[in-house]
């Protein structure tokens, strides 16, 4: 939600939608500082603006945003505002506006339970591959052809922006970018309004070699018409039903985790976003929502979809130059960034409450970061196998010790360890054991009462490891970087006898039994006579050796719950 100077007047609508922007008195405005966790600066008032160097310069009025969900567009879901004033102090590389952050307080995204219906149960967000579809909507494109690195390029594109999008979606999830690590703290399957997710649940995956599965040019007679015209939310939701059909996504379970990303070409105002009050760079929404406008929702399956305009024309007004100079193409994958985030964590918000991962006020991820230009989170450029792009920061839950705070990338989210169960109760030291669970990969250590252990192997599901030379009878621990794991039952170590010391002795002498497993003997034995125990460790037991017991060679021998164990070497008693 994007924070405004427009007064009470201009009260938003009421009922079942996600408002981008919250509407507030003048007055309340003003005692704002920022937008987002390090947002642009408040409504009223003037704001520090230093240069990229850190030098002081000149001190402007501060930004105002536009109010993308007034007038009852209730279905811009996510919406990215427009800046509407000042533009000296909007950000670029030699002048970034001075920002502060707000208290993270009452922040955290909540779990909306996710959407149920048209076929589909408990969809809140993406739980597969992420896959993003570009639709070039209207013949104003121009020519297509490929560039060298084989995207589509159009002849009407003046400022490449089909390219740089492309370049986006095709390197997320490579070049071991951390940008997508911080949606993966987000889930299907936690319980309605927490913030943070159970073991159990389906955690939004990290792509794995770029999400772009396809791009369409439309330039059909209806596609054109409908541009010039400009489309209403019903006619995006109707072309993102289009490109469904086109790239063979005819039923739900194919659009499970697909967005639709209709992009206009420049000169056209899809869905009224050039308004200099209710405008905004993009949003997102499903093609089932019954509040899209003109028309309301569409039929077909239930399908994510973001309305992508040809940001270069706003320039500076949305976002252009925010991080690098001139930055032409900043705001628009700055914007795609946002959308892409937003959909991968609030997938299907057609319903109320909502479904994904919000505010109770509905905000998104996206919505809280957008515009911030210092500090965590701040847009930045991300470098990807395909290209360097500016994408914006996005919130988590899980940042600040759990206050939350805008990121630009974490690692991944994982699941603290779970042991269901050992391959085996009791073994020797130096044999190997399976440890099987949940949340294994990556233990950076696994303990045998206490002692560590090497290991082996280490999977998901599954490690292996060597039973310790100097481990005693106890759990079995694993641990991660998120947590320790314990075994339910205690492992336990069957005795061996590595040596004797020493090897020739009188009666009545002491002798020191060396090995593993030896914690707990029940009974020590030499020649067969019971021996009397002065000590006793895992790894060690001295003896006195018995009267009774017969002169020459003879055995030693410990036993144990777990087993016997006996002297390679004889005791030789004379």
């Amino acid at each position: 939600m994007f924070r405004s100077n427009r007064t009470k007047a201009d009260t938003r609508p009421t009922g079942p939608f996600r408002s981008s922007l919250r509407v507030m008195s003048s007055v309340a405005a003003a005692a704002l500082c920022c937008i987002g966790a390090t947002g642009l600066a408040g409504a009223v008032g003037p704001a520090s603006v230093a240069g990229a160097s850190g030098q002081s310069a000149t001190t402007v009025p501060a930004e105002t945003l536009t109010v993308p969900t007034a007038h009852h567009h209730r279905y811009r879901h996510g919406a990215v505002p427009r800046k509407t004033r000042n533009l000296k102090g909007v950000a670029t590389l030699g002048t970034a506006a001075s920002t502060q952050a707000p208290s993270a307080s009452g922040r955290l995204l909540q779990y909306g339970g996710g959407l149920t219906a048209g076929g589909l149960s408990g969809a809140g967000v993406t739980t597969g591959q992420p896959e993003v579809y570009l639709v070039f909507m209207g013949s104003q494109w121009g020519t297509e052809s490929t560039n060298g690195s084989g995207q589509h390029v159009f002849s009407g594109d003046p400022s490449s922006m089909a390219p740089a999008i492309q370049t986006f979606f095709a390197g997320l999830g490579t070049n071991n970018e951390s940008w997508s690590g911080v949606f993966t703290q987000y889930c299907d399957g936690a319980a309605l309004g927490a913030t943070s997710c159970i073991q159990g649940s389906t955690l939004i995956p990290h792509p794995s070699g770029g999400v772009l599965s396809g791009v369409w040019y439309d330039n059909s007679t209806t596609a054109t018409d409908q541009e010039t015209a400009g489309l209403t939310g019903h006619q995006l939701a109707t072309e993102a039903e289009v490109a469904a059909t086109h790239f063979g996504r005819t039923d739900q379970a194919s659009n499970r985790n697909t967005q639709y990303v209709i992009v206009s070409p420049p000169g056209t105002n899809p869905d009224g976003w050039a308004n200099t009050q209710t405008g905004y760079c993009a949003y997102h929404d499903d093609t089932h929502d019954p509040y899209l406008g003109g028309g309301g929702p569409v039929a077909g399956p239930i399908a994510a979809f973001t309305n992508l305009p040809y940001v270069p024309d706003a320039g500076a007004y949305c976002g252009a130059g925010t991080v690098s100079s001139p930055g032409t193409l900043d705001g628009a994958t700055e914007a795609a960034s946002h959308e892409y985030a937003e959909t991968l964590t609030d997938q299907f918000p057609e319903t109320y409450p909502y479904a994904g991962w919000t505010k109770s006020t509905g905000d998104e991820n996206g919505d809280l970061c957008a515009y911030v230009s210092s500090g965590p989170g701040a847009a930045f450029a991300l470098a990807l196998s395909t290209g360097t792009v500016a994408v914006q920061g996005t919130w988590s839950n899980r940042a600040n010790n759990g206050k939350g705070s805008c990121m630009s990338g974490e690692s991944d989210y994982v699941f603290a360890p779970v042991i269901t169960s050992v391959s085996a109760r009791s073994g020797a030291a130096g044999s190997t054991v399976t440890i099987d669970g949940v949340n294994l990969l990556g233990a950076t250590s696994v303990a045998f009462g206490g002692s560590p252990a090497t290991i082996v192997s280490d999977t998901v599901t599954s490690i292996t490891a060597v039973v310790p030379t100097d481990g005693v009878n106890g759990s079995i621990t694993v641990t991660t970087s998120v947590g320790t794991a314990t075994s339910i039952r205690a492992f336990n170590l069957v005795p061996t006898v590595t040596s004797i010391a020493p090897i020739s002795v009188l009666h009545g002498s002491s002798v020191t039994i060396s090995g593993s497993g030896l914690g707990v003997a029940k009974k020590v034995t030499i020649g067969g006579k019971k021996a009397v125990v002065t000590s006793n460790t895992s790894t060690q037991i001295v003896v006195v050796v018995p009267v009774k017991a017969a002169t020459g060679p003879v055995s030693v021998v410990v036993v144990t719950k777990y087993g016997t164990a006996a002297s390679a070497t004889p005791l030789i008693i004379g």
